[in-house]
């Protein structure tokens, strides 16, 4: 895996996620981008890089959001570590394959956030200089909406990634995983 250009991805993954949810929102639910990129990663990249990648990028979304540090970085990296398992039994390329896993990849990183809510109750209104931010509580609707939303703009969006598959060296592992 060619690091610099999953650094650049992650970075414009990243970009569009924060610059255009509002606008692609679906009843205030916007798709969860970043574990459609989690799910291409951990199909094509061997199972550690894969692994790190997906924990950095969970470790880049916690810094942009107000979710306490390491809540995304630990949920991507558990759907990272059940997709390498499963990816070994999938066919990577059919668009079936990116539908199931998205849709699983979103419920998991969704349900981990609806247990941290319920072990670790929403604190109050927070007050910064005349702006008062109110923390965002994840509901069920919101998680089930955002897998529905995720998993069908998934096969598209992993379509365009598997173009850069040459570009992070995926083609060189997936010709020696496919001799082997």
């Amino acid at each position: 895996m060619r690091w610099l250009i999953y650094f650049i991805l992650a970075y414009v993954m990243l970009g569009v996620q924060l610059g255009l949810g509002s606008y692609i929102a679906f009843r205030d639910v916007s798709p969860n981008l970043l574990v459609i990129l989690v799910v291409f990663i951990s199909l094509n990249a061997p199972r550690d890089e894969a692994l790190l990648a997906s924990f950095l990028l969970g470790g880049f979304q916690d810094l942009l959001t107000l979710q306490p540090l390491g809540l995304f970085a630990f949920s991507y990296g558990i759907v990272s570590l059940l997709v390498c398992w499963l990816a070994e039994s999938v066919r990577r390329t059919h668009p079936l394959t990116h539908l199931s896993l998205a849709f699983m990849a979103t419920m998991i990183v969704g349900v981990l956030l609806l247990i941290h809510d319920l072990i670790s109750p929403v604190g109050p209104a927070v007050k910064y200089g005349g702006t008062v931010l109110k923390a965002l509580r994840i509901g069920p609707r919101v998680v089930i909406v955002s897998a529905m939303y995720t998993t069908l703009i998934s096969p598209a969006l992993i379509f365009l990634l598997q173009r850069c598959n040459r570009l992070l060296g995926f083609d060189q592992y997936n010709r020696w995983r496919n001799r082997v």
